[in-house]
C-alpha cells in the first residue's frame, strides 16, 4: 500500500471508531474489546507509515479526536468554542497528513 492509501485507511478506521462504547447499557465488555481492536488496527496502520512527521500527526489526530469525543455524554456536549478549537486543530493536522487533500477542498 502507498502512504496515501495507508493514511486513508487509518482515517477510515478512526472515523469508524466507537468513541462512546462506555455508554452501552449492556455488552460493555464486548464494545470495549471492539473499540480496543479498532484502536490497535489504527496503531498498526500508522506504524507502517515511513514518514515520522505524518506518523506523529496521525497519532495526535487520534488523541485530539478522543479528547473531543470525550466531551460528549448523555448529559453534556462540547461548547461552540471547543468544537471550533477541535475543528481548527484537526485542519492543522490534516494539512500535515495530507497536504494535497486540503488544497483540493
Amino acid at each position: 500500500m502507498t502512504t496515501t492509501e495507508i493514511i486513508n485507511k487509518a482515517l477510515e478506521v478512526m472515523n469508524g471508531q466507537d468513541w462512546y462504547w462506555y455508554l452501552s447499557d449492556y455488552q460493555v465488555a464486548e464494545m470495549k474489546c471492539k473499540a480496543y481492536s479498532t484502536m490497535r488496527h489504527f496503531v498498526e496502520l500508522v506504524a507502517s507509515i515511513h514518514d515520522a512527521t505524518i506518523r506523529k500527526a496521525m497519532r495526535e489526530l487520534w488523541t485530539v479526536t478522543y479528547n473531543y469525543m470525550g466531551l460528549s455524554s448523555p448529559m453534556s456536549s462540547p461548547t461552540d468554542i471547543q468544537t471550533k478549537e477541535y475543528n481548527d486543530r484537526k485542519a492543522e493536522l490534516m494539512a500535515v497528513i495530507l497536504p494535497l487533500y486540503n488544497m483540493a477542498a
